[in-house]
């Protein structure tokens, strides 16, 4: 039945809406980092893209959300996450003035009462610089970044630097410095270790199927969304 073949092989989960051959979910044990994750997902990263990491964290991070967009100026939710008192929001994105968990200024505006709110743009760089850009409301956030210097292995999608990480391994680092300086206390300890696990088995995956590609003589399914 052609049919029934044609549905089997675009099954898919709907959890993170990767094809069912290649779900991780089983993998995924989720957790509270003490920290409230949000990630702005451009349109591409949620539907078109297949080496998306964002879902992955979403499901992996229990106090997590996606809002998916280019422009976030006026989006509701959005707004209403940034003028929620019981958060301090802060943007994960690499500026030389960017804080690092370390920074004692960090522990002082959380104070007792309130909670990091990270925001991540989840999508290409140069998507990620578009939406920047076009949402002026992102401006005024504090900037956090990493305070050592990580080397993704991603190895099969090439990124526009070295230094450039996938959004599952950049709130993985994160949370770790954040964990590291005790501005988050996780338990147990070894919890956030989930992220860099099912990325590894992300990868794992798609280089055997880049490699049967190799061997089909079909192209690299990954080249067109390099400069995307």
């Amino acid at each position: 039945n052609v049919f029934l073949r044609y549905n089997f092989a675009m099954s898919k989960c709907y959890k993170c809406f990767r094809p069912e051959k290649s779900c991780y979910c089983k993998y995924i044990k989720s957790f509270d980092c003490g920290v409230k994750f949000v990630l702005l997902m451009h349109p591409k990263e949620a539907f078109k893209q297949k080496t998306g990491t964002g879902r992955l964290t979403n499901i992996a991070l229990i106090d997590s959300e996606i809002i998916i967009g280019v422009d976030f100026t006026e989006n509701k939710r959005l707004l209403e996450l940034l003028s929620d008192e019981q958060y301090y929001p802060v943007l994960l994105y690499p500026d030389e003035n960017a804080w690092t968990a370390s920074n004692p200024a960090l522990k002082t505006q959380l104070g007792e009462n309130k909670k990091l709110l990270v925001i991540v743009l989840d999508a290409t760089w140069p998507l990620a610089k578009k939406m920047l850009k076009l949402s002026p409301n992102l401006h005024e956030i504090p900037k956090i970044s990493f305070r050592a210097g990580y080397r993704s292995p991603f190895k099969f999608k090439k990124q526009p630097a070295e230094e450039c990480l996938s959004s599952i391994e950049s709130s993985y680092y994160l949370i770790k410095e954040l964990q590291t300086n005790e501005v988050v206390k996780i338990q147990p300890k070894d919890a956030p270790e989930v992220l860099l696990d099912v990325f590894s088995k992300m990868v794992e995956y798609q280089l055997e199927s880049h490699r049967q590609r190799e061997e089909a003589g079909l192209p690299n399914r990954y080249t067109r969304h390099q400069n995307q």
